[in-house]
């Protein structure tokens, strides 16, 4: 490195000069004064001269260029100013080889900001971040700018030093080894989440304080139908966190116990932010006085439990505390979840004084779904803490990025400029989980008959939803008894929900099971909830146990073993086991069975047979059959629940779809018996596309087509056609339903009319 010092001799309010040796100087260091040695201008590597816009101020007729800026009174430069002056000297490379160029300051009466040379822009300096590059025999012209503000009258000595080197000092060293690239969290999972406000309670801009914001292409609901939900312009990417010193807001539980860790970086993220505000140790505060939903102690999986423990082999104490003003004085640092009943004066005041001192908040709300947010409370505290955020009362909904539904967002939109250490990966929780293998794990709770919450060997906790059956809703969740065939008495399905409760406490609560997965669910379900089966110590699988108890119905997913689970079950049927001891799908009252005289086709694509019997109004054919090779082909997914008013659709019951395609059916089919729908293609859970948990509605039509006094039309998944779609023989079915596989096939939305 090669290096030119310029010495500058200042004095605010007294007549001075700004000398700039000519000379190639080999060192320079000082404060006040310094001592140099000049080599000749022919061997110089860089060559001072005046520049020619303010060369006027210079003069290189002695031994050294001079810079005179005091003016012609003498009296120097005046205190509290700022000077710019361009093109004051030129800065010439001399050697054969091209060469970067930057300066440095020396001073202790100036910051670096007050005194730099540049070449363009006055707010740039000439830094080793900002290096020029010059080719043999190039020039740059330099500039010289000073801000005396705050400086005294007096004489200073500083000093600025040209230097200049082959390689880019803001670029890697060429000879020593490049540092390995920091590593970062891949993405973050929302949970039902909401969004942030700025203290106006208008949408939130101010990146400064920003560190996650929802995708791009999310949005923001008023789910709770209130109409007090601020909406996001589409061109505004959605803050879901926020720093503003020492008060941090979520817009969800973010590390709920039953979130996928191993997939998303949600706990490396939030204790690297613990460690930035709490320097790397401290004692923590769960608060669980003011009627928190998220607890510390296990709550099936809506629980702080695993995020505990982890902040806790990483040098914190986390532990609860059910009286904010009495703990507080040996805390340093609060969490405060969606508080359904809010503080008061005196516990604001103290939550006040416990920042100021130095305290640390962070506040976790929730989406306004079914009203779970507190986002009145968590405002009050944050008015009281005068931070510049606020909680928006909705629920961000993201239908591109999300882990199987669009109120579980996931995003990488992180602000890494401004906080780069947030991100950076770290040791998680979570288990690398392998489709193929098993696992021994120990069930810890018992949430209904089809989920539990388990935890590895490692002690990471997590939730298995048990995959291929479904057992009756419990509690308030509100069922739907179009599921269950044969059975319309609601509470007579609820307290079985609660018997199916208590048969998997019996058979799981405390065990040591076998945990495996099939590869053709996958290991997660659309809840980040682990799919899988369980082996209990006998070596009997629960999954299997459950549904010939009659406890349980199949789910008609395309779980490899679905067809012989659906032989169980309609031998628990066939005996009235368990839930099909009040089900009775003969009694099916009769239902949607008008004339057809307008039919609505969903995402419709055009077909074509020998027989065409429905068209669009534009004409394209929309149903075509062939009789003599017992095939119809539909161009629209008719029957896909999802388009029932009651999902959430637009209402599909004026329409005559159902006995529209049971006709259908009856005339291209001369067999009797179950309709079978096939689900072995990915059917499941692809919009385009329709498996037998997806035709709940039509099964009860089905059911009601029956008199009672013969055999009830029914509706089966099969995952096999080629082998036994149930209970009967291939041969004696009615009709197969084979709708689109896993390859989305492109349609336009529209209706049409027979």
């Amino acid at each position: 490195m090669r290096r030119r010092t310029i010495l500058l001799g200042l004095g605010a309010a007294t007549g001075t000069g700004a000398a700039l040796g000519t000379g190639a100087f080999s060192t320079a260091s000082a404060d006040r004064q310094v001592n140099v040695s000049v080599a000749d201008d022919a061997n110089s590597f860089l060559s001072l001269i005046p520049g020619e816009e303010n060369g006027q101020f210079t003069d290189d007729s002695g031994d050294a260029l001079v810079i005179d800026i005091s003016g012609d009174d003498g009296l120097g430069v005046g205190v509290d100013t700022e000077y710019t002056f361009d093109d004051i000297v030129e800065v010439t490379n001399n050697s054969q080889d091209p060469t970067f160029v930057w300066t440095t300051i020396g001073s202790a009466a100036f910051n670096d900001d007050q005194l730099t040379l540049y070449t363009n822009n006055p707010e740039t300096p000439l830094s080793d971040a900002n290096a020029v590059e010059l080719g043999a025999g190039e020039s740059v012209s330099v500039g010289l700018y000073l801000d005396t503000t705050g400086i005294e009258s007096d004489e200073y000595a500083p000093t600025l030093t040209i230097e200049a080197a082959d390689d880019d000092p803001n670029g890697e060293d060429p000879d020593e080894e490049p540092a390995p690239p920091t590593e970062t969290i891949p993405s973050v999972q929302l949970d039902s989440v909401s969004s942030l406000l700025d203290a106006n309670q208008e949408p939130l801009t101010d990146e400064s304080i920003i560190p996650i914001q929802a995708e791009p292409p999310a949005v923001n609901s008023d789910e709770d139908g209130n109409d007090d939900a601020v909406s996001y312009p589409d061109d505004v990417d959605i803050p879901v966190v926020a720093v503003d010193g020492s008060v941090v807001g979520v817009t969800g539980p973010f590390v709920a116990t039953d979130t996928n860790f191993f997939e998303f970086g949600n706990e490396e993220f939030l204790l690297n932010l613990y460690d930035q505000l709490l320097g790397g140790t401290g004692t923590v505060l769960h608060d669980e006085s003011h009627g928190q939903f998220y607890t510390v102690a296990p709550n099936d999986g809506d629980d702080f439990q695993a995020f505990g423990e982890y902040a806790e082999t990483n040098s914190y104490v986390y532990e609860v505390t059910d009286n904010i003003e009495a703990d507080l004085s040996g805390a340093d640092a609060v969490v405060i979840t969606s508080p359904s009943n809010g503080f008061t004066e005196s516990e604001l005041t103290t939550l006040s004084g416990f920042v100021d001192g130095g305290g640390i908040v962070f506040l976790h709300d929730q989406s306004d779904f079914n009203n779970f947010d507190a986002t009145d409370n968590l405002n009050e505290i944050a008015t009281e803490l005068d931070v510049d955020f606020r909680f928006n009362d909705d629920q961000v909904l993201d239908d591109q990025n999300n882990t199987g539904a669009p109120f579980v967002p996931t995003t990488a939109n992180f602000n890494t400029e401004a906080f780069p250490e947030l991100f950076v990966d770290r040791d998680g929780l979570g288990v690398e989980l392998d489709l193929s293998e098993t696992y021994e794990v120990d069930v810890t709770d018992v949430a209904d008959g089809d989920t539990v919450d388990i935890v590895f060997e490692n002690g990471t906790v997590d939730t298995v939803r048990i995959v291929g059956i479904d057992t009756p809703e419990t509690g308030d969740t509100t069922e739907r008894l179009q599921e269950y065939e044969g059975i319309d008495d609601g509470p007579a399905l609820k307290s079985e929900g609660d018997d199916a409760t208590n048969y998997a406490v019996n058979e799981l609560a405390g065990e040591t099971v076998t945990l495996s997965f099939d590869e053709g669910e996958g290991l997660r379900g659309n809840f980040g909830r682990l799919l899988g089966f369980l082996e209990l110590p006998d070596g009997s699988v629960y999954n299997e146990q459950v549904i010939e108890a009659g406890e349980a119905r199949v789910y008609d997913s395309g779980l490899s073993q679905h067809d012989a689970y659906w032989d169980l079950e309609q031998d628990a049927r066939a005996s009235g086991e368990g839930i099909w001891e009040i089900a009775d799908q003969a009694a099916t009252d009769e239902r949607r069975d008008d004339p057809v005289d307008e039919l609505f086709f969903p995402e419709p694509v055009a077909v074509s047979g020998p027989e065409e019997p429905v068209a669009s109004e534009d004409g394209e054919s929309l149903v075509a059959v062939d009789p003599d090779a017992n095939v119809a082909a539909v161009g629209g997914p008719l029957i896909e629940e999802s388009f029932e008013a009651g999902e959430g659709g637009p209402g599909i019951r004026a329409y005559g779809v159902f006995p529209f395609l049971t006709n259908v059916i009856d005339y291209v089919s001369d067999a009797t018996g179950p309709v079978i729908v096939d689900g072995g293609h990915g059917q499941f859970a692809a919009d385009f596309a329709v498996s037998a948990e997806d035709a709940a509605y039509y099964l009860r039509y089905l059911e009601g087509q029956a008199p009672g006094d013969e055999a009830f039309i029914d509706l089966e998944g099969v995952v096999d056609l080629a082998s036994d779609p149930g209970p009967d023989p291939v041969d004696h079915i009615d009709s197969r339903v084979v709708s689109s596989d896993g390859d989305e096939s492109d349609g336009t939305s529209c209706g049409g009319s027979s």
